[in-house]
């Protein structure tokens, strides 16, 4: 702040304006503000948070569902639980991820269409200031026993959300996406319920 204020109240000589090109240049180099600290899963899920989405399968059936999500972060560590809403009822998937030095390891239980608990699933993947990649091998929330393959590329966005679009195939065949925003609260997710 005390540089912005000597160099709007400096003269403009050749010194100040190449004092003012080197901040606008490192200003643009260090990215948006905040982004010094970056997005973290541990960081974002820690409290209660919501979500709202849109599924489709094979590119005919189109399902919305929302979620609520209890975190707790300790330490690297953050467990999760997400309360889905669907049409025929709520499913659970509890998480536990870990994420240290950009990696991301961890499990992930999904309820089947029975209400149990099936897994531990294992779930790899990254995570960096501008999102994560998380895949795993597991079953869909109220699901049958048959293993699909999901990914999510989860992305912040400028105003709070994160979205998260989520590649749900098997064998290598494509079967469905998923289009979902993650919101700190009814709020700030209220913008994006027409299109998650």
């Amino acid at each position: 702040m005390a540089v912005a204020e000597e160099l709007v109240h400096a003269p403009m000589t050749a010194a100040p304006l190449a004092r003012a090109a080197l901040v606008a240049l490192l200003c643009l180099a260090a990215g948006p503000v905040g982004a010094a600290d970056g997005f973290s899963l541990h960081a974002f899920f820690d409290g209660d948070r919501v979500s709202a989405g849109e599924i489709r399968t094979l590119g005919l059936f189109r399902e919305r569902f929302t979620a609520r999500f209890r975190g707790k972060a300790t330490g690297a560590a953050i467990d999760l639980d997400e309360r889905f809403a669907f049409q025929d009822g709520e499913r659970l998937q509890r998480w536990h991820l870990v994420e240290q030095d950009g990696r991301v390891t961890g499990t992930v239980r999904t309820e089947d269409e029975a209400g149990t608990l099936q897994g531990p699933f294992p779930v790899t993947g990254r995570s960096a200031p501008d999102g994560a990649r998380l895949a795993y091998r597991g079953i869909a929330p109220g699901g049958g026993r048959f293993a699909l393959d999901f990914v999510h590329e989860i992305t912040p966005r400028a105003d709070g959300t994160v979205a998260n679009r989520v590649r749900v195939s098997r064998f290598g065949v494509p079967l469905a996406r998923a289009r979902v925003t993650f919101a700190k609260s009814a709020a700030a997710l209220q913008p994006h319920l027409s299109d998650p």
